[in-house]
């Protein structure tokens, strides 16, 4: 792996980790926010694909966890950028940047905590995922698409 993208994935991490709420109560299913590099990056191979089937977000008992709304926003945001954009008009790094400025500012402005916000971050890490190796191809876009509207299967 470059040294820039360790570096950038460490910086993630360690935004991941610092940004938002108590971590304290996070169990090893939260281990993304740990400042130690994953065991793909030592052995400098591809890193795992996030999926949902990798990372479970769980419902409160049946029902949605309350997001707080500046988290709600910023995935309406990324809906919004995402569906704005036109391949023919815009350079897919536009895109991603755009996509990753929002990403980072859910970060910066959550104020959840406990197990709401730890499913939070179950939510998220997919995303956080999907951003580094994004080209907004047609497949990415709609896989991003299609996980940025289940949001609201978890959250209010």
């Amino acid at each position: 792996m470059k040294p820039r993208s360790l570096s950038i994935l460490l910086l993630a991490s360690a935004t991941l980790h610092s940004s938002c709420g108590d971590h304290s109560s996070l169990d090893t299913a939260q281990s993304a926010h740990q400042l130690s590099p994953p065991a793909y990056i030592e052995n400098d191979s591809t890193p795992p694909k996030a999926t949902s089937a990798t990372i479970e977000v769980m419902l409160d008992n049946g029902r949605r966890w309350k997001a707080n709304p500046e988290t709600t926003t910023g995935i309406a945001n990324m809906v919004d950028i995402l569906g704005a954009y036109d391949p023919a008009s815009v350079n897919p790094a536009e895109l991603k940047a755009a996509l990753e400025e929002e990403f980072g500012l859910i970060f910066e402005r959550c104020t959840m905590e406990g197990e709401a916000h730890d499913q939070l971050h179950n939510y998220l890490l997919p995303i956080h995922h999907q951003l580094r190796d994004f080209a907004a191809t047609e497949v990415q876009r709609s896989a991003m698409g299609e996980h940025l509207t289940a949001y609201a299967t978890y959250f209010e």
